[in-house]
């Protein structure tokens, strides 16, 4: 004999319980000359709902698949399972297999033939208890959420901690790198390329490992609470049995809280970069391209050559010549049908963009004072990533002179794009919106 036990919170008069039936049984079976001591199969803190999460369950139910048990006994149907259509396979298996279960409180041995009835009729009960209190909880949570109070778990939410009361504080050392990564964001780089540069240089994510996500980078960039804000309920459970959980677009009400703890990001940086974000979707759209930008250490120009002819992004070809390989830009619509001519537009040399890079922005500096008086407008009247962008320009204008070489993490973090034509003509554009015509 075996005997199962289970609670369902972790709180300490459940603990005791849970202490109270692992003693009851083993006292029970052991004393017992008719009983030969299997073991006692015990889940400390786990729901009944489900038993994908109860391993000891699971582990009691491969036992008895190996015949390593005859019978079970249990407190109650709802320790054992609040699931009715669990509790019924379950328990319909192992009389298939000759083992029955006990439940004391409900006086059911599952062999006799009176036991499946009533096991039916209290197991549905059971359930709709589960129900009941998963509403009553749900219920609660809501009115909290009214009066603006919740809770959270900062075990893997970097840049903060709690204090006594609960309250959300800043940890400045990690605060550091949500703002590194914010910067970089803005700096024109891809959370894929920002993953990398933080490994490289050992930063620590919020377990103390140099090793990040790009899903969970980009997470942190669209996490209102970095800007000191709190949204609540933006998810909710769908069924109380399967304990699934979905994205709430609006099936129930959400709670906004403004102002609810310290900020990290500043609330207008926070907004410059959602709006980049949907700048860059609506820039993959509109010029064919899967990613803003790919592996551009090796790779600078990557999404950022734009054909004046059809608006699709140009790709990048190594051609073989005698000294070994040149870089060419082409119209991705060039072949895209394999030996079939496309797109009309010509090639260009990867050293000519460079070249008309830096020539851009020198005439920029050249033309500082004329485009300067539309950046303080942009700066004070502009949507929030205009202000940021104008900012930055007139910061860097200030600060950067005319520049003779070619530099990857500058050429991102202020060029938009080229646009060639079939004249020859090309067209830099800068993230400010800035335009200038050369070649």
């Amino acid at each position: 004999m075996a005997a199962y036990c289970r609670v369902s919170t972790d709180q300490e008069e459940q603990l005791l319980s849970y202490e109270n039936q692992v003693n009851h049984y083993r006292n029970y079976i052991q004393q017992n000359p008719n009983y030969e001591f299997v073991g006692i199969y015990a889940d400390e803190g786990i729901s009944a709902t489900s038993t994908k999460k109860r391993d000891e369950f699971n582990k009691m139910i491969a036992d008895c698949r190996l015949r390593k048990i005859d019978r079970i006994v249990t407190k109650s149907i709802s320790r054992f399972a609040r699931n009715t259509l669990d509790c019924l396979n379950y328990v319909r298996e192992l009389k298939e297999l000759g083992i029955g279960v006990t439940f004391e409180k409900e006086n059911i041995d599952t062999l006799d033939a009176k036991g499946e009835v009533l096991l039916t009729i209290l197991s549905s009960l059971a359930q709709d208890e589960s129900r009941s209190i998963s509403e009553n909880c749900t219920w609660g949570i809501r009115r909290r959420y009214e009066n603006g109070k919740f809770g959270m778990s900062t075990k893997r939410f970097l840049g903060y901690n709690k204090d006594e009361n609960g309250n959300l504080v800043v940890d400045h050392e990690q605060a550091k790198i949500v703002q590194r990564l914010y910067y970089e964001y803005l700096s024109g780089k891809t959370v894929d390329y920002i993953k990398r540069i933080f490994e490289r240089e050992g930063i620590k994510n919020w377990n103390g490992k140099p090793e990040w996500r790009s899903s969970t980078l980009k997470s942190m960039l669209c996490n209102e609470k970095y800007k000191g804000d709190a949204i609540l309920q933006k998810s909710y459970t769908v069924d109380f049995l399967s304990k699934k959980r979905v994205k709430n677009k609006g099936q129930i009400k959400q709670y906004h809280i403004e102002e609810n703890h310290e900020a990290i990001i500043d609330p207008l940086v926070w907004e410059a970069v959602q709006l980049e974000q949907q700048r860059r979707d609506r820039y993959i759209a509109e010029h064919g391209t899967n990613s803003y930008s790919h592996n551009p250490e090796t790779n600078p120009f990557a999404s950022k050559v734009i054909c004046g002819t059809c608006n699709k992004a140009f790709i990048r070809k190594g051609w073989k010549t005698g000294d070994g390989y040149r870089k060419v830009w082409q119209c991705q619509e060039r072949y895209k049908v394999k030996g079939v001519q496309g797109c009309s537009n010509r090639h260009i040399d990867e050293t000519v963009l460079e070249e008309a890079f830096i020539m851009c922005w020198n005439s920029i500096i050249d033309k500082r004072e004329e485009i300067k008086a539309r950046w303080e407008r942009l700066a004070e009247f502009g949507i929030p990533l205009e202000q940021y962008r104008a900012v930055q320009f007139l910061y860097i204008t200030e600060n950067i002179a005319q520049i003779t070489g070619f530099d990857i993490d500058f050429m991102l973090n202020t060029l938009d794009h080229i646009k060639v034509y079939e004249s020859g003509k090309l067209v830099v554009t800068f993230m400010d919106g800035t335009e200038i015509n050369c070649g």
